[in-house]
């Protein structure tokens, strides 16, 4: 079967290797897909063993993935049925194939909790929670372990390390970091009690984890500055002058290190911190014209102080206290984090709790859930695991780098009790989702404990390093770049044999490497360059291939490929200027979009207007009618207070008029769900609409329909929650909404690596590699570590500052080693998308300064990880690989170096450009005269009026609330977050409305606390009202005056419904004479005796004047009485309102 088709020894290795789980180690472009399908077809059609299709698991790490293998496993099954049409059992293997487990992880997770939630504490009908929900429920928890939290003395300590007793955001933010973090381990409550263990052992600090970290880290930064100056030595050796000077202080220094290098390994922590601590650098002699006279000199001098700044970095961020200090930082640490630890694990109980009481899972519930019900708390198999796992012949898994251990986990449970049918398919040099809790260890741990195959059995692992997406040229620069930085401590794993890429596609297509520093250069130049380039090869024709035969290229074949987006306009608008079509796959978020972000702003000023920068961006927007110069007039007349309140003060019409309708919005989102509110905007300010008209209309608007949707479930709980989960989102990278498509025919791509995993382009651009790294998570106030645990910074003796402890030192430099490490890899995904030609573009601001630390280590031969780990950008990774390599003469004359190059043979093109300038603003142009005649037509048609006009503003249907609340008069809110105080109005109107509907009156005095049993049991009273019924608020009305003239009506209508027809003119002034609009409500009573009707309506409003109530609501008793007038055969002659604020009844004016 495999041998119809040509694979290489390592792809049909990893076919038919048969007696043991395999990890197969698959390069960039070395067809691990297709080597997964034939091995897929080879276990079916297996001449000694075949195995049913249904018997496989595969997992993949996306939807789109999964869909695309089934349809090639179905492809090529159905080749093998038509080369065998006699075999029976191959043609029910394709029957069989539609019933294989094959999708991700989540996705098998989630049917195996359906098919088995009878053994879990979860409702059989859960959906899975959307983001907006998560949020919510998330929120909403977190106020609740914290407010439990704030009990513990310990954990009031913890949040003063940081908050201080001002706010407690970045508790909380701790909290649900530390709750995520974990969630992607196995068992969590587990880890949690390591970690907290961790922190109560007594051991000195090299017997600990810490400080074996640090100590090994230290041992490494010493034996680097020791490469340093014995480079050092090398270079001044080379002249006599500078040996005379400098190569005694050197050898001194080297006893120095070398002193300190011994206490490092062997393991004495306060030995090394006292030698630490105690080293002196001796003074150089002097070199006769200055050393930057003397080319030898100068190198050794920087090599000696590069070396220098290496140990005084042991110094703070390795060797930073002694064993005293720490024992000390950890007395006082240890509950501290024992309370945090605590919190999360309630959080965690709760917020399973809430997700479960909504009957509401996510994605990490069901991995959590699927493993409880594969294994018991302490890892051994269950009796449904057995069951389960003998299903499967084989547990294959795809892009295994990007697993995490809770994944890994499930994997050995679904496996074989043995775990001899596992087989694991990824690349390490590709893992790069850390950000989504990804854990390469995983994939590292067992490339380097399980031996290269061919083994007699057991684990075995393959290397696929033949690539069949790049031309020739482009694997020797790649690799020229990567043999040369890539590394086990910078990468994960050594490039060498099995990770170098070896050309898997022969042919006389060379391709192109090109690396080009530019000179003086910005993102600006960058993008310029780069867009100079694409014509230029668009112009010459450059031969891309296209299956076996070249063509030239067009602007289609080239994408760019940028770190983050946040240059992507920076890129894209200098090839519009070029005239080079682009597409930019922003993916990007949606908040921060310009056509979402008035809208946003909108919502917003109608929970709290007093916000400056939102209401300007409201009113700026096509919303409304105004100008910057209108805001800035407005500010030159009220200089002081907020713009709501300059607004408020203006006696403009139009600033009137947005007052109007503000309070308008404002008395709608009282009332309103959040998506009707917004619904309600849409349709109000014609926002929809007018964004329709913005340019790609389409795409705008379906941008808004989305960020419509999140906000309808963001703010169930009312708006106030819906602006804290724009805070929240904004704060966490914002609310991403994906494009629909990733590139667009005939243009120029734009996109970011990440975005472009397992793409592939003609001719890539890896661009903007000056960025800096952001390290930003190496210090966070408390810092998680898979094996480290927590560590935490502590307050000096006098409060003001934090010091970070040796835990927390340790955390941050593994941390910080991981994400450099993700970095170089993300770099390598990056250079790996190209087929024929690959440009790398360094932009220099300053280029003899940015030039000065890569020189340093290529002049010196340091390419490895002590050197490398402190570059900020890849900007100093590529630079040191280019100065090594023999083409970059014209680099080493922008330093001060002699050149040192190395013997690399491989087609590196290295180039020193300088951007092209930018091109000129655009003279403005002169305005074009109207025509005269089209304008007077275009005037005359906008001037008619349809003779119905005046019905356009007349509803058809209105409320009462609506007829009598429309002309209420806005005043100056307090922001809708703090009108509460306790319960809400709408909560207590609810209760005592739903309790008052059911409530019989034919008693004198009822038991009101039997009443609310008797309404609970039979379903009358929902349970969640009843908590918030406040009896003592209600018992006054049935001693009331109100209640009697109740009990002797001879009939009573509760909650009776009524529409009836106004003349419009009362709802609209100004509409045509005849014209009804109908108006609906609910009385809450109507009493009806022999001679008369009464009507009263309650009111739990929080309002003590009785004027207030006839004010208010007289209208609308009014309307009640019209519409009953009616349908009553008795005149309605009176109309009260009881107050349950006042405990009274106040009678209301007949007119």
């Amino acid at each position: 079967m495999a041998d119809a088709i040509r694979f290489t020894p390592a792809q049909a290795a990893a076919i038919s290797a048969r007696g043991g789980s395999l990890l197969v180690s698959a390069a960039a472009g070395s067809g691990k897909t297709r080597v997964l399908v034939e091995r897929v077809i080879g276990l079916i059609t297996d001449p000694d063993h075949p195995v049913e299709a249904d018997s496989l698991l595969i997992m993949t790490f996306t939807n789109a993935a999964a869909a695309k293998l089934r349809a090639d496993i179905t492809e090529r099954l159905g080749k093998e049925v038509r080369a065998h049409p006699g075999d029976l059992r191959l043609r029910r293997q394709q029957m069989r194939l539609q019933r294989a487990s094959i999708g991700t992880v989540d996705a098998f997770c989630l049917r195996f909790v359906q098919q088995h939630f009878a053994s879990l504490d979860v409702p059989p009908d859960f959906t899975t929670a959307d983001d907006a929900d998560l949020f919510r429920i998330r929120q909403q928890v977190l106020a609740d372990t914290l407010e439990t939290a704030y009990q513990d003395p310990d954990f009031r300590a913890f949040a003063d390390l940081f908050d201080r007793g001002r706010t407690d955001d970045t508790t909380g933010r701790t909290l649900l970091a530390l709750y995520d973090f974990t969630r992607s381990l196995p068992q969590p409550e587990k880890s949690l009690e390591d970690f907290t263990a961790m922190w109560q052992c007594d051991e000195p600090p090299q017997d600990t984890l810490w400080g074996k970290t640090l100590l090994a880290g230290a041992l490494g930064k010493v034996r680097g500055a020791r490469r340093l100056l014995a480079a050092a030595m090398d270079r001044a050796a080379r002249d006599d002058v500078a040996a005379a000077a400098y190569l005694a202080v050197f050898s001194d220094d080297d006893t120095n290190l070398n002193y300190l290098e011994q206490r490092l390994a062997a393991g004495d922590w306060d030995a090394a911190v006292d030698a630490v601590q105690g080293l002196s650098w001796g003074r150089l002699g002097r070199i006769s014209g200055g050393k930057e006279a003397n080319p030898a000199a100068f190198a050794a001098s920087e090599l000696r102080a590069r070396a220098k700044k290496q140990i005084d970095h042991l110094k703070t961020e390795f060797l930073l206290c002694t064993g005293e200090e720490y024992l000390s930082d950890r007395i006082t640490a240890a509950p501290l984090v024992a309370a945090l630890t605590r919190a999360v694990s309630d959080f965690s109980r709760r917020y399973f709790d809430a997700k479960v009481a909504e009957k509401l899972l996510d994605y990490a519930d069901y991995e959590h859930l699927t493993l409880q019900l594969l294994q018991d708390a302490d890892g051994n198999r269950t009796p449904l695991c057995d069951t389960v796992s003998a299903r499967y012949s084989a547990v294959l898994v795809d892009e295994y780098q990007d697993t995490n251990a809770l994944q890994d986990a499930i994997y050995y449970a679904l496996a074989k009790p043995d775990a001899s049918n596992l087989f694991f398919v990824g690349d390490i040099k590709q893992s790069i989702y850390r950000f989504r809790q990804a854990e390469p260890s995983v994939f590292i741990e067992k490339q380097k404990a399980w031996p290269a195959w061919p083994v007699p059995d057991g684990p075995a692992t393959i290397a696929l390093d033949a690539n069949f997406r790049s031309a020739p040229n482009v694997i020797a620069g790649v690799n020229a770049i990567f043999e040369t930085i890539f590394s086990e401590q910078l990468g994960g794993v050594t490039y060498g044999e099995g990770q170098r890429l070896v050309v898997g596609r022969q042919g006389t297509y060379p391709g192109l490497c090109e690396l080009d520093v530019i000179d003086g250069a910005d993102a600006a130049g960058d993008a310029r360059t780069i867009a100079a380039r694409i014509r230029e090869l668009c112009a010459q024709g450059f031969a891309v291939r296209e299956g076996d035969i070249t063509r030239p290229c067009n602007p289609g074949d080239f994408c760019i490929l940028l770190r983050s987006r946040v240059d992507f306009a920076v890129y894209q608008s200098a090839l519009q200027e070029a005239d080079i079509p682009v597409y930019a796959d922003t993916a990007a978020d949606l908040l921060d979009a310009p056509h979402v972000r008035p809208f946003a702003a909108l919502l917003e000023i109608i929970d709290n207007p007093a916000q400056d920068v939102a209401m300007a961006s409201v009113l700026l927007s096509p919303m409304f009618p105004f100008t910057p110069d209108d805001l800035v007039q407005l500010r030159r007349r009220v200089k002081g207070g907020s713009l709501y309140g300059a607004v408020l003060t203006s006696d403009l019409p139009k600033f009137q008029e947005f007052v109007r309708q503000l309070a308008a919005f404002r008395r709608l989102a009282r009332t309103l769900p959040v998506d009707a509110l917004i619904e309600e905007l849409f349709a109000r300010t014609g926002y929809l609409a007018a964004v329709g008209a913005m340019p790609e209309g389409a795409r705008c608007r379906e941008d808004l329909r989305s960020f419509a949707a999140w906000a309808a479930g963001a703010g169930r709980a009312g708006l106030s929650a819906l602006v804290r989960a724009m805070r929240a989102a904004r704060d966490n990278g914002g609310l991403t909404q994906n494009s629909a498509s990733q590139a667009r025919p005939g243009c120029v791509t734009i996109m970011t690596v990440h975005r472009s995993k397992g793409l592939e382009f003609p001719v890539v651009f890896v661009a903007g590699t000056s960025h800096q790294f952001n390290t930003a998570d190496t210090r966070n106030a408390v810092l998680f570590h898979r094996k480290l645990g927590i560590g935490l910074t502590l307050r000096s003796p006098s409060g003001t500052n934090r010091y970070r402890t040796l835990p927390y030192a340790a955390l941050s430099q593994a941390i910080r080693a991981e994400t450099l490490s993700e970095e170089m890899r993300i770099l390598y995904v990056a250079l790996t998308r190209a087929q024929d030609a690959l440009f790398i573009t360094v932009p220099l601001k300053n280029t003899t300064s940015d030039l000065k630390t890569p020189a340093l280590w290529a002049n010196a031969g340091m390419t490895g990880p002590e050197a490398l780990q402190d570059c900020q950008s890849w900007s100093g990774w590529l630079l040191t690989a280019a100065l090594r390599h023999p083409n970059s003469d014209a680099l080493w004359k922008k330093t001060d170096f002699l050149p040192s190059q190395g013997q690399s043979d491989a087609p590196l093109v290295i180039r020193l450009l300088t951007p092209p300038e930018a091109a000129p603003a655009a003279q403005p142009q002169p305005e074009a005269q109207p025509d005269e005649t089209l304008e007077a037509a275009l005037l005359e048609n906008f001037a008619w009026h349809s003779p119905d006009e005046a019905l356009q503003d007349v509803p058809v249907k209105v409320s009462v609330s609506n007829v009598t609340h429309a002309a209420r008069q806005a005043v100056l809110q307090r922001p809708a977050f703090l009108q509460k105080s306790g319960m809400t109005g709408a909560e207590r109107g609810t209760a005592i409305h739903a309790f008052l509907q059911s409530v019989p009156f034919t008693q004198e005095q009822p038991d009101l606390v039997a009443e609310v049993e008797r309404q609970t049991a039979l379903r009358l009273l929902d349970p969640a009202l009843a908590k918030v019924l406040d009896l003592n608020v209600v018992r006054p009305f049935f001693e009331s005056a109100a209640y009697r003239r109740i009990r002797h009506a001879s009939r009573i209508l509760r909650e009776e419904p009524f529409i009836t027809a106004l003349p419009a003119a009362e709802i609209r002034p100004g509409a045509p004479a005849g014209a009804e609009v109908l108006v609906q409500g609910i009385a809450d009573l109507v009493l009806i005796f022999d001679d008369h009707a009464e009507i009263l309506d309650y009111k739990t409003d929080r309002q003590t004047d009785r004027q207030y109530y006839v004010d208010s609501y007289a209208a609308q008793l009014r309307l009640y009485r019209r519409a009953f007038a009616l349908r009553l055969k008795v005149p309605v002659t009176k109309l009260t309102v009881y107050s349950f604020t006042l405990a009274d009844e106040i009678d209301i004016p007949l007119a």
